[in-house]
């Protein structure tokens, strides 16, 4: 309701009454929707804002599994290798999970943080949002005969190849495995068969492994469902050079 001349004035004069304190409150009071409204509208805006500025481009998928990366590490592949390799590197990033954990044969205290290891790498490959690991023998393996790794004789070109010869690995790939059937039914024979396919590199003399000072053989796979080929060469092509 419109207030008179005369309610107003007397309005002003107990506003004129009040401490500074009584004044403040009395302003909230009336005018808080547009206090309010505006604030949140800056601080949203702010918000998006911040997040515009700062959000990075994941160019690569890293993972290390049963191998924790240092600082040392994580540093040089966000700086060195996106520098070096594209443009507005502040604006892109190597994305790292760390420290997964995968065993067939994991301990009763680990064997939680193995499953929500094994969760996460499979959601992460079903994403297509993992593309290198960086492994022991042990993750390696479990990843290569799963038949999760990529044939890098596919991969790579014969001069990559070539290159690279005295690091490449051979490891195993299920192709026939029906062990479960047997266990269901004793009846059934056993078919498990496999076949060697190069899908490892053993990085363990590439300087910043070494200099990393790791107690064990590490090998690098690219995971076979990744679609950021020309990258994943170009960081094999960084940690040899």
């Amino acid at each position: 309701m419109k207030l008179s001349e005369k309610e107003k004035a007397s309005h002003r004069e107990a506003f004129k009454k009040m401490d500074l304190q009584d004044k403040m409150i009395y302003i909230f009071s009336y005018y808080k929707a547009y206090i309010i409204v505006p604030l949140v509208v800056l601080i949203l805006l702010g918000h998006f804002l911040y997040a515009s500025v700062t959000r990075k481009e994941p160019v690569l998928y890293l993972a290390f599994i049963n191998v924790a990366a240092g600082e040392d590490f994580k540093k040089s592949v966000n700086e060195d290798f996106l520098t070096l390799h594209f443009d507005k590197p502040q604006k892109k990033e190597v994305l790292i999970y760390n420290e997964l954990y995968l065993s067939d044969n994991a301990s009763t205290e680990n064997n939680q943080y193995a499953y929500a290891s094994r969760i996460k790498i499979l959601g992460s490959i079903e994403a297509e949002k993992l593309d290198i690991c960086i492994v022991n023998k042990e993750a390696y393996d479990i990843l290569s005969n799963s038949g999760y790794l990529y044939d890098l004789t596919q991969l790579l070109t014969k001069q990559e190849l070539s290159s690279l010869q005295s690091s490449l690995i051979n490891n195993d790939v299920l192709v026939n495995d029906n062990r479960i059937d047997h266990l269901l039914d004793e009846d059934t024979a056993v078919d498990s068969s496999s076949v060697s396919v190069c899908n490892g590199i053993d990085i363990s003399n590439v300087k910043m492994i070494k200099d990393a000072g790791f107690p064990e053989k590490l090998y690098l796979c690219i995971i076979a469902n990744s679609k950021r080929i020309e990258t994943i060469r170009t960081f094999i092509g960084y940690l040899f050079s």
